[in-house]
């Protein structure tokens, strides 16, 4: 995966836990505490996904996707290479598994224009490629949060 996304992101896939330090996810509030524990404090120094790879049987899989420095508008042939290589590894590892991911930048200015836009950007990609359906969630130095259809739909 490190590849294909030279040149268009930083790629690391693994934030140096095991899956015994990671809480099991079964509901959309195991997600939020997921996400909590990877990432908090809160405070990023560029815009950047996290993708997490979750079993059927909510078992949170030790590498951890991250990809920094995204562009400021979405990039959708990064995209497409992201969901194409977590489908991979969903097919290879986790077959019955899904994927849940989080879209995070620098400040606290709240919801942008650009973040709707990469938030549709990801939630597009993701359901092209089966890849789960857990709800987005996005976070910027101050706040993380879920992202709801309503949101979304401007």
């Amino acid at each position: 995966m490190d590849n294909e996304l030279d040149g268009r992101g930083d790629v690391r896939t693994s934030l140096g836990m095991t899956s015994r330090d990671l809480p099991d996810v079964h509901s959309a509030a195991d997600l939020e505490a997921l996400w909590r524990r990877l990432i908090e404090p809160l405070g990023f120094g560029s815009r950047q996904i996290f993708a997490v790879i979750l079993g059927h049987d909510g078992r949170v899989h030790p590498s951890i996707v991250n990809v920094t420095d995204c562009p400021a508008a979405p990039d959708g042939q990064m995209l497409v290479s992201l969901a194409r290589s977590l489908r991979t590894v969903l097919d290879e590892s986790e077959p019955e598994g899904s994927v849940a991911m989080l879209w995070a930048r620098p400040t606290h200015a709240g919801t942008r224009a650009s973040d709707i836009q990469w938030i549709r950007a990801i939630t597009a990609v993701t359901q092209v490629h089966a890849l789960g359906s857990w709800p987005l969630h996005t976070a910027d130095d101050a706040v993380l949060r879920v992202m709801s259809p309503d949101d979304l739909a401007a």
